[in-house]
């Protein structure tokens, strides 16, 4: 919806759109007055791109590229390159965003979307504009999209691992996808989230547990919820690693975690 409204803002009532990606796309343009067009030879004024799952036809990722290189705006929802599915992680709607990129990178000048929705601040704007919220919380599983988007919007973040991001991936965060709070998954939206205590020198702790950053390494000690742990070495990850991405190994007190 919010790419759609990216794309009425820029373009008259009337004008023609080449849109790639599922049905609802094509019916949210033509509720904006817009006329959808499926090819580059309708002269569209504009390329919307939306995610069109596993059935879509790579002829429509052909057309959007031909019709960007003729110079007409293009509009993405989202870039997430992949999304968790029954059977796995899968392509997501970047994947075929990435497709068009490659296919124009000949250009002199290669063109880039307007991205409307994650990791760009629009759709959080609009999401609280339309909620009304006063202390908005974003939740997500990547890193690269929910999280570094909730920190272009200035709000608080919760990163589940249930999806592409693992625990390794979330301590060698940089600061940008640095979460808020972390859970396991979607009940962490209902269990109390106790607060990290500590300084580099003592190590920090969260729960049972007590984590520092040694010269290669991170250390954990004590007992108690795997969360909690995760938290307490979280602190000391990103503590040790300031501006940077940590580098430290923490294959130990992960497993020792189940994480």
């Amino acid at each position: 919806a919010q790419a759609v409204a990216l794309v009425a803002e820029q373009l008259p009532e009337g004008a023609r759109v080449l849109a790639v990606g599922a049905e609802g796309l094509r019916v949210a343009l033509r509720e904006r007055g817009l006329t959808v067009v499926e090819s580059a030879d309708d002269e569209p004024a504009a390329v919307a791109q939306g995610y069109g799952g596993p059935g879509m036809e790579w002829g429509r990722l052909v057309e959007a590229a031909l019709a960007v290189q003729r110079g007409v705006p293009w509009f993405a929802s989202n870039t997430d390159l992949t999304i968790p599915s029954g059977r796995g992680i899968a392509p997501g709607n970047g994947s075929a965003v990435e497709v068009v990129r490659l296919a124009t990178r000949w250009m002199r000048r290669p063109p880039e979307p307007q991205v409307a929705g994650k990791p760009l601040p629009p759709m959080h704007r609009e999401s609280i504009i339309r909620t009304g919220a006063k202390r908005p919380l974003v939740v997500g599983d990547r890193l690269d999209t929910d999280i570094e988007g909730a920190h272009a919007g200035r709000v608080d973040s919760l990163l589940v691992l249930t999806g592409v991001t693992d625990a390794g991936a979330l301590l060698a965060a940089g600061p940008v996808h640095r979460p808020t709070y972390v859970a396991r998954d979607l009940r962490g939206l209902l269990e109390p989230h106790p607060a990290v205590s500590g300084a580099a020198g003592a190590g920090f702790t969260c729960g049972g547990w007590t984590a520092r950053a040694e010269a290669s390494r991170l250390r954990l000690e004590g007992e108690g919820g795997p969360a909690d742990g995760l938290r307490a070495l979280c602190a000391a990850a990103w503590s040790a690693a300031g501006e940077a991405p940590c580098r430290l190994d923490a294959e130990e007190p992960l497993a020792r975690l189940g994480l």
